[in-house]
């Protein structure tokens, strides 16, 4: 158990100082990392001084230790299983998630989507697309702005583009487009096809969010992400997505 936990305690911080590095922390979600390895440190040195816990205390700590690893490892699942999927062609409609813009430029999450977005209304050109995203801290457009400008630029007519410019989370994407569909169809929406693009992380609890909100087939149109950082993503996305059941998001 000692060594473990120095080993758990190293790994985490010098995954914190790699993502410091590479990422930079813009975010305050690594600083998780480095109080896990914190952590973990301290448990592989009670361990290495021979400090115990009473034996009721010890026995709830490793139940709470155990349901928290399942939940992890089912939540983890789930954003596994729909990070494979692969949508139909000829959809109705894409929705496409909003991220950070940097000043007038995508970042490298949004550009992603914005890849996948392309891709697919390029291969399926009867597909219009919903570009979801308001304008944030340092942002000088809007996230749905940016992608329109960078999708226009490769040559995707104006006319498959709708502009949802007023969201500032995923389930405001998703609230915000589906007024958007229900204003192109006022005769419903019920037999709409309609993909979630977004990064492949954030995919299932897109696609959970649009399927318990909207009258129409949901699609997983999974985008791919960075490496490196698909560690960091994940995790975050596992207390998203716990955060989005307890408050009946999803």
């Amino acid at each position: 158990m000692e060594k473990i936990m120095f080993f758990l305690g190293v790994l985490s911080i010098g995954y914190f100082i790699g993502i410091a590095l590479y990422a930079g922390l813009s975010s305050k979600f690594p600083f998780l990392w480095l109080a896990a390895g914190i952590c973990f440190l301290a448990v592989g040195a009670g361990c290495r001084a021979g400090i115990s816990l009473p034996a009721g205390l010890r026995a709830a700590v490793w139940a709470a230790s155990g349901i928290f690893l399942a939940a992890f490892l089912v939540t983890e699942g789930l954003i596994v299983y729909a990070m494979c999927q692969r949508p139909e062609k000829g959809l109705d409609y894409l929705i496409v998630l909003g991220a950070q813009v940097k000043g007038r430029r995508p970042s490298q999450s949004l550009e992603y989507r914005i890849d996948k977005a392309y891709s697919y209304l390029k291969e399926n050109p009867q597909t219009r697309a919903v570009l979801s995203g308001g304008q944030g801290y340092g942002e000088e457009i809007s996230e749905a702005q940016c992608m329109y400008e960078e999708l226009s630029q490769r040559g995707i007519a104006a006319s498959r583009l709708l502009l949802e410019s007023g969201s500032v989370n995923t389930m405001e994407n998703i609230v915000f487009s589906r007024d958007l569909l229900e204003k192109e169809h006022p005769e419903g929406t019920g037999d709409l096809r309609v993909g979630i693009v977004t990064n492949g992380f954030h995919i299932f609890r897109g696609c959970a969010i649009a399927r318990k909100n909207l009258d129409c087939t949901i699609q997983e149109v999974p985008a791919r992400g960075n490496l490196f950082l698909q560690a960091n993503y994940m995790v975050r996305e596992c207390l998203g997505i716990w955060k989005d059941k307890w408050m009946g998001n999803l």
